[in-house]
């Protein structure tokens, strides 16, 4: 191999001025959405942040391998993988160079191209060569396109849009400091197939590989093999039938354990776990017919196909329940993967040693070294709230149902409970006929906080959420009533207090109440016409107003269209879209800066939405946003915006925009005055 062809590891920039990339014809359209785009820059976000307090290395982000071809008018790479991350990578240096024109000079030119899809590579040299507001025009091409079109030029601009608006999240100064770490200290290997490479053969055998050992299969080994020094045979039985259970997150933690096992754990009713505290829980293993964990060497773990994660049972008896039940077949989509939320369980485990675990599964082994490090006692202490986050996990937070496709998202507030003496399982509704008032309540306000914090890394929440119910009487049902009134203060200090001196970690580990603003709220309130501007406002922000205006129809029992009775937060719609739009080519109609990016004059959409939007005006975009195909997928407060403009008869910053900007922020003041949010009726002079 020559010195060319040795790997080479690149900075970013490096990578991107170093030629042309080239995705071949076999390669599949750029993919990547929210969930890939928010990991890679949570990612480099995350370690920029650690190099700015103490100069930790460059930042290695993966492979690029390559193959050099050469035709009479130019010298190019072919990109065989990688490429979903290097498209994203190019995006993003456009984005920051249209943020910070400082920036310019740190990517010249598009440096990636689609081989026979002109469409995709037309729609990166706009995306390269527009500013933010210029990008606006150019979308109005894609609009044109069906949004599953072929060439995949769509997808590159929702992806442009993903990473815009993330990157707006950030304060200036941190995204400048994120721009420069990016470009400078992330790396990727980048590695040269030797000429005369069979590259169809390479990449078909590259694409059949077979996984790699899952990092939680290796650190329940770690701490299986923990307890076995320590000889705790029983607790090694605890772990292992727990950590199974627990780890199929689409399925309830109930089906985990055999039918005569579950009756020992769990209620009939499926609303208590019956082990109110760690022996208990050995009890119930101590002396079972299973026998002994037999552990397992992590080599003999990667290389047979015989041991389950690990470990195996001596006598090969399951330990899931071989009888089909309703529950069995009734898989949903947890909002959080199985390494994150064993990073949520161990984030609430007592000790200094745990106060500070991250909630990224990237650092899922140095996170448990405080554990491994402990004593027997401490491991033991994690499998029993393993086991209870799960149920609670279970029994008490949303999940979307099996139904959900596409961009309709069905979310479910359901508890698993025993249809007979059997203990065989089946879903009803969490809470009882009295309480589904809350429980719906309940449903709505999850939903939108998860749809706000989609990344595990960002899912503060579900944090808080889990202490508070870990915090109540394990003998005793959850109240709907203080369930609710608890979530509600979340969403409220996540709203106006994070960003004004809080932070979400410190918010999540009160213990007496979540809302407890360090000032008065109606010193809060004067600054959140500020927060809300375009740039700083975050999708908690429009997404808890959506919550307080089904609320409100709902309390007040308006009749209202079938597009309110039917709203669903949902995903998709992460888009910011300013009504009045950011350049003035329909009608010349300029607006201030202070009016153009207030709260009251955006929205928020879709991704494939925004793009369709354009640089319509407000009539035009309305005409698409209420239209009979999509205004049931519309947030309520563009639907609010839709009323004023109505009643106005034209949409005008100091009239109907100022009028809807009121009638939001009163109604937000109602909210956060109150102690609960049962009667949100106010008008907007008391508001003021």
């Amino acid at each position: 191999m020559s010195d060319k062809q040795k790997p080479q590891l690149l900075t970013v920039q490096k990578v991107l001025s170093d030629g042309i990339y080239s995705i071949p014809v076999y390669q599949r359209n750029y993919a990547w959405g929210v969930r890939e785009i928010g990991q890679l820059i949570a990612d480099v976000r995350d370690y920029a942040q650690r190099n700015a307090q103490s100069q930790v290395h460059d930042y290695y982000i993966g492979t690029l391998v390559v193959y050099e071809r050469s035709t009479e008018q130019k010298a190019y790479w072919e990109v065989v993988d990688g490429q979903q991350r290097l498209t994203t990578l190019s995006l993003l240096v456009s984005v920051l160079r249209a943020l910070h024109p400082e920036l310019a000079a740190s990517m010249q030119r598009m440096p990636l191209e689609f081989e026979s899809r002109e469409a995709s590579s037309h729609a990166l040299q706009a995306v390269f060569a527009q500013p933010l507001r210029a990008a606006e025009m150019v979308k109005s091409d894609v609009a044109k396109v069906s949004i599953d079109d072929a060439s995949g030029a769509s997808s590159i601009w929702e992806g442009r849009s993903i990473i815009e608006s993330l990157l707006r999240e950030m304060p200036e100064a941190e995204r400048k400091a994120f721009a420069s770490f990016l470009l400078e200290s992330v790396r990727l290997l980048r590695v040269e197939l030797p000429p005369r490479t069979d590259l169809n053969h390479y990449f078909e055998v590259m694409n059949n590989r077979g996984e790699q050992l899952a990092k939680h299969e290796v650190l329940k080994a770690r701490l299986l093999g923990a307890l076995q020094l320590q000889g705790k045979q029983v607790a090694m039985k605890v772990l292992h039938a727990v950590w199974d259970a627990c780890a199929v997150m689409d399925r309830s933690v109930q089906s985990g354990f055999v039918p005569a096992l579950r009756k020992s754990l769990f209620a009939a009713d499926g609303r208590l776990l019956l082990v109110k505290n760690l022996q208990e829980l050995l009890t119930c293993f101590d002396g079972s017919e299973d026998e002994a964990v037999v552990l397992t060497s992590l080599s003999q773990l990667v290389n047979a196909d015989s041991f389950a994660a690990g470990v195996r049972h001596q006598t090969g008896k399951p330990l899931v329940a071989e009888e089909e039940d309703d529950e069995s077949k009734a898989q949903f989509g947890a909002v959080i993967n199985f390494p994150n939320f064993l990073l949520q369980v161990l984030a609430m485990m007592p000790g200094e040693a745990f106060t500070s675990t991250p909630l990224d599964d990237k650092h899922l082994l140095t996170a448990f070294e405080p554990l491994l490090r402990g004593d027997a006692a401490q491991i033991q202490e994690f499998a029993y709230r393993l086991l209870r986050c799960r149920f609670l996990l279970d029994q008490h937070v949303i999940k979307s149902s099996v139904e959900s496709q596409g961009d309709d998202e069905h979310w479910q507030l359901q508890r698993c409970k025993f249809r007979n003496d059997k203990a065989v399982l089946q879903w009803v509704n969490a809470f009882e006929a009295t309480e589904q008032d809350c429980g719906e309540r309940l449903r709505m306000l999850q939903a939108a906080l998860h749809v706000s914090y989609m990344l595990p890394t960002r899912k503060h929440w579900l944090q808080g959420v889990l202490r508070w119910l870990y915090r109540q009487d394990v003998s005793a049902a959850i109240d709907a009533q203080a369930f609710l009134l608890a979530l509600e203060a979340l969403a409220k200090a996540f709203v106006l207090e994070v960003g004004s001196g809080a932070t979400y970690e410190e918010v999540v580990r009160r213990e007496d109440g979540f809302f407890a603003p360090r000032v008065p709220v109606s010193d809060l309130m004067k600054a959140l016409p500020n927060q809300l501007a375009y740039g700083k406002a975050r999708l908690i922000d429009f997404n808890f107003l959506d919550y307080l205006l089904w609320l409100q129809a709902k309390s007040t029992q308006e009749t209202k269209t079938l597009e309110w009775r039917e709203f669903e937060f949902t995903s998709t719609r992460r888009s910011v879209e300013h009504l009045h739009p950011q350049t003035e080519l329909f009608d010349g109609n300029s607006w201030a800066d202070e009016h153009l990016h207030a709260f009251g004059n955006l929205c928020l959409v879709s991704h494939a939405m925004n793009s369709r939007l354009s640089n319509s005006g407000p009539e035009d975009k309305f005409r698409q946003l209420i239209s009979e195909s999509e205004k049931k997928n519309q947030s309520l407060k563009a639907l609010e915006m839709h009323s004023v403009f109505v009643a106005q008869k034209a949409w005008l910053a100091d009239t109907a925009m100022r009028e809807h900007a009121n009638q939001m922020f009163a109604l937000m003041h109602r909210a956060f005055g109150s102690g609960n949010l049962i009667d949100l009726s106010i008008t907007e002079q008391e508001a003021l």
